[in-house]
């Protein structure tokens, strides 16, 4: 079976340094996005990579021809309509309005931070999958130990759930915080050695970390690297995966596997 990996980006307006009571205006959340975007679509043009992006309505309505001319050659998904607040009835307008700006099917739905949600909800919203599981445990944020590890149809929602990869066994998490402070080496060998193991790797980062996060007082784990540095660092990464296998959107993932 071919490996495939599957890029997937919160695209998002930068809310995160209110978490850590830093004020930052919405205009400067977008900004920040901005700016990481313009390093990151250079670098996903340069490889000719396509990766699907889970962006919030708030940040496709300040950004639509952005979004438009990212859908022609990477998948657009939902992140709900803003970052920081979440209804029911986001789903839906969500979708029907990333749909009016694209003129494409949105497929996919992942809820902000990652957070709990019936996948029922999902389901009735007209999506397909949903990637709102880590299926590890991050402290002060979710335990998913007991979670499915892969791909997998949720039989009371008839959705599909696509979890973002963790090792094998001991379910060491590879999302962003992890490619950010462990050497580079010693990522890329685990995420070697999950593709290997599960035929595809999934992993999940954020536009905004392609922009300088200097002048924010968020912890220096979040923000070091961040930038050109970041980039370069993201740059040597790709290199490597382009080694293991194909990059793919996760609809067209779906669709090789014959996943309805």
């Amino acid at each position: 079976m071919e490996k495939r990996i599957l890029l997937t980006f919160d695209l998002e307006e930068f809310d995160l340094p209110l978490e850590f009571g830093c004020p930052i205006s919405e205009e400067d959340q977008i900004k920040t996005t901005n700016n990481g975007m313009q390093r990151l679509i250079r670098l996903l043009s340069k490889y000719n990579i396509p990766a699907t992006f889970f962006t919030t309505l708030a940040y496709a309505i300040k950004n639509k021809e952005l979004i438009k001319s990212l859908s022609e050659n990477h998948e657009i998904a939902s992140h709900s309509k803003s970052h920081s607040d979440f209804k029911e009835t986001d789903l839906l307008d969500s979708k029907s309005e990333l749909e009016g700006i694209t003129g494409k099917q949105v497929d996919g739905f992942r809820m902000p931070r990652f957070g709990k949600i019936d996948l029922s909800i999902i389901k009735a919203a007209g999506f397909r999958y949903d990637s709102s599981i880590n299926p590890t445990l991050i402290p002060g944020r979710y335990n998913n130990l007991f979670s499915q590890r892969n791909i997998y149809l949720d039989i009371n929602s008839n959705l599909i759930e696509i979890p973002v990869s963790v090792s094998p066994l001991i379910r060491f998490p590879l999302f962003w915080l992890s490619f950010k402070n462990l050497p580079l080496p010693i990522y890329f060998n685990i995420c070697k050695m999950t593709i290997w193991k599960d035929s595809y790797l999934h992993l999940y980062f954020h536009p905004w970390e392609f922009d300088d996060l200097e002048s924010f007082k968020v912890p220096r784990y979040i923000k070091n690297p961040s930038g050109k540095p970041f980039s370069d660092r993201f740059e040597k990464l790709i290199v490597k995966l382009k080694e293991t296998g194909d990059f793919s959107t996760i609809t067209s993932y779906l669709d090789s596997l014959r996943v309805q």
